[in-house]
């Protein structure tokens, strides 16, 4: 197997997408809800619309920048937040589709979930991505 490399970069569909349904959220909000209630909900969904974009903007606590494939199908994560890779295993609960990817990742003794639009990462890089996930991981000793 060749090795490669998925640079990560925010989405723009998945920013659009939660812009959109938050305006929507907060519409339902203004036109159904009165005094302290809607309120309350337009707070909330505000300060749900800011997590959302930090998030989907690579600034979260488990952000990954980077997905390395080495020669012999092993992954490497490279965290957004402190530069550092950690080695990682892909767990049978994700879901790979061309696209859409939802990657779930034991890095050392935690779950890394990972929502991975087409469009943030390389046309190419993706495609390698999807076809690894699907038939070129190596095999664990636990299963797994």
């Amino acid at each position: 197997m060749q090795p490669f490399i998925v640079e990560v970069r925010p989405s723009r569909m998945l920013i659009v997408l939660v812009v959109a349904l938050h305006v929507a959220a907060i519409a339902v909000c203004g036109l159904y809800f009165e005094g302290w209630r809607m309120a309350a909900g337009l707070a909330a969904l505000a300060f749900s619309l800011l997590y959302a974009l930090y998030a989907g903007c690579g600034f979260g606590r488990d952000s990954v920048a980077r997905i390395s494939i080495d020669a012999k199908g092993r992954a490497a994560l490279l965290m957004r937040r402190n530069q550092t890779a950690f080695e990682a295993v892909l767990l049978p609960g994700s879901m790979v589709h061309r696209a859409v990817c939802f990657l779930h990742w034991r890095v050392g003794g935690r779950v890394i979930r990972q929502c991975l639009p087409a469009d943030a990462a390389g046309r190419q890089a993706y495609r390698r991505l999807t076809i690894w996930a699907r038939y070129g991981q190596p095999k664990h000793k636990d299963g797994l």
